[in-house]
């Protein structure tokens, strides 16, 4: 990819679906971490039948220090997908790289968080939803990974 020239049309889509994608994370992340650092500091908020917009945390007999962790982890993840997604629109050199740091993160965060739904919370509603959206972020990064060597294996690595 180099700077001077225009990116394709290909680079053009692959970075609008990465920022759309990135700005699900980041607000999805927002909203439990803050809830997650409100309960830290002792506030009783999203309670009972709002516990979902915490992402279930108390359902699923999860601490709010995880749930802290897991959603800052999240933003950073979304952070990182809109950061790729711009360097994909306007054809920067650093767009791989950066997709390939949300793909590296991305597997890891959200591997670890499948394993913390699947071993360590309760069953039940909350818990099969969880694993379904962790799942798709799951695939988000690894496609983003396969992706990427595609794009490398095929000689299009120079160029979009």
């Amino acid at each position: 990819m180099a700077q001077g020239r225009p990116p394709s049309p290909r680079a053009r889509r692959v970075g609008t679906f990465l920022v759309a994608c990135g700005v699900v994370g980041v607000v999805t992340g927002l909203v439990p971490f803050a809830i997650a650092l409100a309960r830290l500091a002792g506030l009783a908020v999203a309670a009972g039948r709002w516990d979902w917009l915490a992402h279930g945390v108390r359902e699923l007999g999860l601490g709010a220090e995880w749930a802290a962790l897991s959603s800052a982890c999240g933003v950073f993840l979304g952070a990182l997908l809109i950061a790729a997604g711009i360097g994909w629109r306007r054809g920067r050199d650093w767009a791989p790289l950066v997709s390939l740091l949300y793909a590296l993160d991305g597997l890891v965060v959200t591997g670890t968080d499948l394993v913390v739904f699947a071993l360590a919370a309760r069953r039940g509603p909350m818990r099969n939803i969880m694993l379904a959206a962790e799942t798709l972020a799951f695939g988000l990064a690894l496609g983003v990974l396969i992706g990427l060597g595609a794009w490398r294996l095929t000689g299009s690595g120079g160029r979009t």
